[in-house]
């Protein structure tokens, strides 16, 4: 079981909520909170060379990297698959294997994140594109050694329950894994054990965050959009919030699940360091209690 950090512990690019931090400084704090895995994100420059020899020099390891991709609109499938192969190239370079692919959002379901109406989500034919293009960026990485894994993510037009179960049902399972992010379910109202229950066969990567639920019901009672919840801390330190944590944590232990747990709380009012140094403490305790090995 390998617990890694993500770069949207320290650089936000969803909110301006504080300076972004040099990625060589967010590389130091990542290995001073304890990790030796990361994935690539915010903050980090294209040069992948460079990159490289800052992660070797800290025996940091790559996970992949988080990529919203617009493969929904059919007229925009040459640029996004071109987007996402310089990023599989770049990874490929650093040892990284997976392309945590979330559909793109716009600005409308930005704003109503974790309020959607989910009958002004996409077409029957923008549902075939979106799992095409995931489907086809699968084939085109695997000669490399690497996998495409769908993020659930609120913002986004595959936030809901619903909306994620429609995803992995209209790809290929063999092609494309799915990224469980725990929070991201709980936050767009689903229920992260039944979810795993009916599809953790899927599970090929965790993202493991917790929601506040009482930052949640005044955002839904608000109309917040995302970026305004993040502003008022909507992530919670693990097993303080409503996503079930623990209880996700030894189920998926009991399935066998062996990827990797990558811990996210993507605002936080103190130190992002010290955060991510308590929670990756935490979710080791919660990985011990569940007996993992």
């Amino acid at each position: 079981m390998r617990i890694g950090t993500a770069p949207v512990n320290w650089n936000n690019a969803d909110v301006d909520i504080r300076p972004w931090m040099e990625y060589r400084q967010m590389l130091d704090e990542m290995v001073a909170a304890g990790y030796e895995h990361t994935e690539w994100g915010p903050g980090f420059p294209d040069d992948e060379v460079a990159v490289g020899v800052e992660l070797r020099k800290r025996n940091l390891a790559m996970i992949g990297m988080f990529v919203p991709l617009g493969f929904r609109d059919a007229d925009k499938y040459d640029e996004e698959m071109a987007k996402a192969m310089a990023i599989a190239h770049r990874l490929h370079h650093n040892g990284g294997t997976l392309i945590i692919a979330a559909e793109a959002g716009d600005e409308r379901r930005r704003a109503e994140a974790g309020h959607v109406v989910e009958a002004n989500g996409l077409t029957d034919q923008q549902w075939r594109n979106l799992a095409k293009g995931l489907e086809d960026l699968a084939d085109n990485i695997a000669p490399m050694g690497m996998k495409v894994v769908l993020h659930n993510h609120v913002g986004t037009y595959v936030e809901t329950q619903n909306e994620t179960i429609r995803l992995l049902e209209e790809t290929d399972p063999a092609k494309v894994g799915w990224c469980f992010d725990v929070g991201h379910m709980a936050y767009g109202g689903g229920d992260n054990l039944e979810m795993l229950e009916r599809y953790g066969d899927r599970v090929a990567h965790v993202h493991i965050k917790d929601v506040d639920g009482a930052v949640l019901a005044q955002a839904r009672a608000d109309g917040w959009s995302f970026a305004d919840a993040l502003r008022h801390y909507i992530f919670a330190t693990l097993g303080e919030g409503i996503a079930r944590v623990p209880d996700m944590v030894q189920a998926l232990v009991n399935r066998g699940y062996s990827g990797y747990f990558v811990v996210e709380q993507d605002t936080q009012p103190t130190a992002p360091g010290e955060v991510a140094k308590a929670n990756r403490e935490i979710l080791a305790d919660m990985l011990a209690t569940a007996g993992a090995v």
